[in-house]
């Protein structure tokens, strides 16, 4: 014991050291898979191939909430080159503009000439009728003062000159012998000259009438003018010159011009209705053809999804740096930093609440306050020694971040459950009357029995990533190998150092732990199974079967990572692009790489993919590159089917090589879910049962522990999907099966491991095979149930992640490993062993008779 004393005390030194390295790990993690991939896979020959592409790109910025149009017009003063709606539309507008201005400038410039030609046309009459009508205007002054001096001197008798004066003296001789007319012909004639004839249609009873007036101008012009310069003059004294004009000119006018003639002839002001017909035109266009708005626009109706969201396009060849309130880039570089951040602050707060419930259960569990503290401190210190050695080799091989996020529930599972075994065994080996030293020894051999092959089984399951072709899952297994083995040289070096140092007073403040009063139900649910085994395993067959027709039916996998990040800004713009903008911008590139020219039924396919945008064709090198432009993102689940429809086309437009977005996802999903199927869970059932089987030299208790285990997998998954999927409408992602499988086939085995190692020492001891069980699943129950509810704890501490992946996993392991402890192993388990009988220890060379040790109790019926 000494030894291991110093053992412990250089593992501890050692530990001390890694753990200051422990928070630097978290600088060199790695969460891009493709950074850790082999250089032989297609999507990497593809890679080589097209090269870096390091020109500028387009990236998306969704803009959202209030004021679109000032958060996107205020982007363009950072990116003056961004596509946005309202650039799309200013764009349009000015188009709109130079083509309404074009059509009015022509129309106005053809008006114009059109104008002058009726302004100098009709000047120059206008010159003349204004002669014609001065003259008649003046003819009529005469006729009408002829008038008055003749029949109203007469009528009034009254004279106001002497001319007037000789007429009327001449009107009384000549009215004595002639009629009133006549005498006033004459009289006019003798006092005014000849001027009768301009009187020969007026009457006494019609001179002081207008037509009198007409009658003696008409006569006045008639040797002037013919009669129809008489009527136009007559006409235009009427009218007036302007207005004669226009109706003489209406008719001839073309339509358009008509409504702009009173403002053009004569002379008339050419630039006003010139003027007047452009504002007029302009209203008359912007009418019938109204001018572009950002959603008559098609390209801009595209960038705006009904005044809620609006897209922005920004080539850049590197991350667009947008302020908080503009808008959000689509960018798996920025969405790749949130979930970094967001991992790194949940570790810490997963560690703390980890440590925190695991040490209230140890409480619970041992009901002393030194043994859990001893417990939980020692296996923090493992873990922070796992997370430092960690960072020093990262140089060697790369740390995926999944390998980090998943320690801790490992370490601290798995580790606790070994310690809190041991210190129950250690304690139970004390109250049988054993020395200190004997029942550390007790205890050593059974970590040696049940620990031992419980860490292989944990190592060889958890391990079995390693298999894997894929760089990032080989780093998942070769970590998990590592963490076992700081667990497994805690457990064999430290915890018996520390009960060789402290002895019972590890139990502090009590002087020993004892479970006594801790298994009646325990101890009903297996006598209840031992009473009925075949109703039990009935049951539990059933309820199998019907979780796995429920899952067959329900299940729906995503292989989308972006399904399992945190609800950051970044993956909230990504949902909004890829949802209300769908085709407007390529998200993701998809290559087809060949040495002759693509053929053109090949491009006629390319453009029926789903989510197609565009291709372009060009040559580098002696390769031909068709790069197809999509509108999901790289690691959308629309991609594989896309692959798939690309590998298909091989057959017929082949042999090409396929790169891109679609390519590494094909890679990643096969490489993990599909070979870890096909291939990887096989390894893990028949190494599980190969150590199993040489542990407890048994073909058939492997076979039955297996079979348990998969129970408690297929109730829990079928409890996640009914919870996740058909409650919360969240999908399954695809590595929470394999997580699943792998851990529980780990972990889930180290319970059967302790009951049944424990069945094997009772009938050691003589006990019949009923007798055995009850006393061991009684005996290890209140350590077992223990275990599973510090494991419950260790995983549920997920559930504090933003993360669904884990919020998924720390629930289905949590409940299956409470289902396990509390229904599997005091109920099924003890019904099928009794049903398989002797046939348990079925061996190479037959049935094997485990050895008698020791004499049971009075009163207990020997095997």
């Amino acid at each position: 014991m000494r030894k291991t004393v110093v053992a412990a005390l250089v593992l501890l030194a050692m530990y001390i050291y890694l753990a200051v390295q422990a928070p630097h790990v978290f600088d060199v993690l790695i969460y891009d898979e493709s950074k850790l991939m082999p250089p032989d896979i297609e999507p990497k020959l593809v890679e080589s191939i097209v090269g870096s592409g390091g020109g500028s790109k387009a990236v998306p910025i969704v803009i959202s909430g209030p004021h679109l149009e000032e958060k996107a017009r205020n982007l363009t003063r950072i990116y003056p080159n961004a596509v946005t709606p309202w650039t799309i539309l200013d764009a349009a507008t000015r188009i709109y503009r130079d083509k309404i201005d074009a059509a009015v400038d022509n129309a106005t410039a053809r008006f114009r000439e059109a104008a002058f030609h009726i302004s100098n046309s009709t000047r120059e009459m206008c010159d003349k009728l204004e002669i014609l009508a001065r003259v008649y205007a003046e003819s009529r002054e005469a006729a009408k003062r002829l008038i008055l001096a003749t029949y109203g001197v007469a009528a009034s008798g009254n004279a106001f000159d002497n001319r007037t004066k000789r007429f009327l003296e001449a009107y009384a001789r000549y009215v004595a012998i002639y009629d009133v007319d006549t005498a006033v012909r004459k009289a006019a004639d003798e006092a005014y000259g000849n001027v009768s004839t301009y009187l020969a249609n007026v009457t006494w009873r019609t001179w002081a009438s207008e037509g009198a007036v007409e009658n003696v101008t008409y006569a006045i012009l008639r040797g002037r003018l013919n009669s129809t310069a008489l009527e136009i003059a007559r006409a235009v004294a009427t009218v007036g010159v302007r207005q004669y004009v226009y109706l003489s000119a209406l008719d001839k006018t073309p339509p358009i011009l008509r409504p702009y003639l009173p403002q053009l002839v004569c002379g008339g002001d050419v630039e006003r209705a010139v003027s007047m017909f452009r504002e007029e035109l302009m209203r008359n266009l912007t009418a019938r053809f109204p001018p572009p708005t950002i959603y008559t626009v098609e390209a801009a109706a595209k960038l705006v999804y009904q005044g809620r969201y609006a897209l922005a396009i920004v080539e850049t060849n590197q991350t667009p740096s947008v302020p908080r309130g503009l808008g959000v880039p689509v960018s798996s570089a920025l969405l790749l930093k949130s979930f970094t951040n967001v991992v790194t602050e949940d570790v810490s707060k997963i560690d703390r609440a980890t440590a925190a419930s695991l040490f209230v259960v140890l409480l619970y569990v041992m009901g002393t306050l030194l043994t859990p503290a001893l417990i939980v401190s020692t296996v923090g210190l493992t873990y922070l020694a796992v997370l430092g050695f960690f960072h020093q080799i990262h140089d060697i091989q790369g740390i995926y971040y999944i390998t980090v996020y998943m320690a801790a529930p490992v370490v601290f599972a798995i580790g606790v459950d070994y310690m809190l075994l041991m210190a129950s065994r250690y304690a139970e080996e004390r109250a049988l009357g054993k020395e200190k030293d004997e029942a550390i020894v007790a205890v050593r051999r059974y970590a040696n029995r049940a620990i031992a092959a419980s860490a292989a089984v944990v190592a060889t399951s958890l391990g079995s990533f390693a298999l894997s072709r894929l760089p990032f899952m080989q780093t998942i297994g070769i970590g998990y190998l590592i963490t076992t083995a700081f667990v497994v040289a805690t457990v064999f070096l430290i915890l018996p150092a520390l009960l060789y140092l402290l002895g019972d007073r590890i139990f502090w403040p009590k002087k020993t732990v004892s479970h006594a009063g801790r298994s009646r139900i325990m101890e009903r649910a297996v006598a209840a199974a031992l009473r009925r085994p075949l109703l039990v395993a009935a049951l539990a067959a059933f309820a199998t079967a019907l979780s796995a027709l429920y899952l067959a039916t329900s299940l729906k996998i995503t292989a989308n990572p972006v399904v399992a990040m945190p609800e950051t800004e970044y993956k909230r713009a990504l949902e909004i692009a890829t949802t209300y903008f769908p085709n407007v911008t390529a998200i993701s590139t998809t290559y087809i790489a060949m040495k002759s020219p693509p053929p053109p039924g090949l491009l006629r396919e390319v453009e029926k993919l789903p989510h197609y945008v565009n291709y372009t064709v060009e040559k580098r090198g002696e390769w031909y590159i068709v790069s197809i432009r999509l509108s999901v993102e790289d690691t959308s689940d629309a991609l594989l089917e896309i692959y798939h429809r690309l590998d298909e086309l091989r057959q017929r437009y082949g042999p090409y090589l396929i790169g891109g977005s679609a390519s590494w996802k094909n890679v990643i999903f096969s490489e993990i879910y599909v070979r870890f199927w096909t291939f990887q869970v096989y390894v893990v059932v028949a190494a599980a049962f190969v150590v199993l089987a040489l542990l407890l030299r048994s073909f058939v208790i492997p076979l039955r522990l297996i079979a348990t285990v998969l129970m408690s997998i297929a109730w829990s998954l079928a409890a996640e999907v009914a919870l996740f999927q058909d409650l919360l409408a969240q999908p399954t992602y695809w590595l929470v099966p394999i997580i699943l499988f792998s851990f529980l086939m780990a972990v889930g085995t180290d319970y059967d491991i302790f009951i049944v190692t424990r069945i094997r020492e009772e009938l050691e001891r003589g006990y019949d095979e009923r007798e055995a069980i009850r006393r061991a699943i009684v005996t290890t129950g209140p350590v077992v149930t223990g275990a599973a509810i510090i494991l419950a704890a260790a995983f549920s501490t997920l559930a504090l992640s933003q993360i669904l992946l884990l919020r998924q996993v720390g629930f289905t392991i949590a409940l299956a490993a409470l289902i396990d402890a509390f229904v599997v192993r005091p109920l099924v388990v003890p019904a099928l062993m009794v049903l398989a009988g002797r046939y348990n220890w079925l061996w190479v060379g037959g049935i094997r008779t485990v050895p008698i040790k020791g004499q049971p109790p009075a009163g207990v019926r020997q095997r």
